[in-house]
């Protein structure tokens, strides 16, 4: 059985510039990730499987799903992560250099959501290519 492993954030540490900073990354990394999980998409609705696999609708079916279910999601992420880097860029510009708890505990929540679609993107790209190959 495989260990949960728990985001820890050290956002309280952190200057406005730098959580800007991350969160642009993010941003970054996410938008790259579209082509990635078009071409897993892509993978599955080609002929390649062998036919005679028990199971085998069912499994791309699930793996369509769950493709689709990503995407979504990465869609969310990208909307929040540019709503917060909106509200940083304007505490920025208005010189307000305050992290406040509330501001501290949002960023830790959104890393944290970050840091789980990554691990389910993972778990599903290892679980394709362990059906693959």
């Amino acid at each position: 059985m495989e260990s949960q492993q728990i985001y820890k954030s050290i956002n309280h540490s952190k200057s406005l510039e730098e959580c800007l900073n991350n969160l642009t990354k993010q941003k970054i990394v996410l938008k790259e990730l579209e082509r990635e999980l078009q071409f897993y998409t892509t993978l599955l609705y080609k002929p390649i499987f062998k036919s005679r696999v028990m199971n085998l609708y069912e499994t791309l079916a699930r793996f369509k799903y769950d493709l689709g279910h990503l995407e979504e999601n990465r869609l969310k992420l990208l909307s929040k992560i540019s709503h917060h880097i909106n509200d940083l860029t304007d505490k920025i510009k208005y010189k307000d250099i305050v992290l406040d708890a509330i501001l501290i505990d949002t960023l830790n929540d959104l890393e944290s959501e970050i840091y789980n679609y990554f691990d389910s993107v993972s778990s599903l790209k290892l679980k394709l290519f362990e059906y693959i190959f």
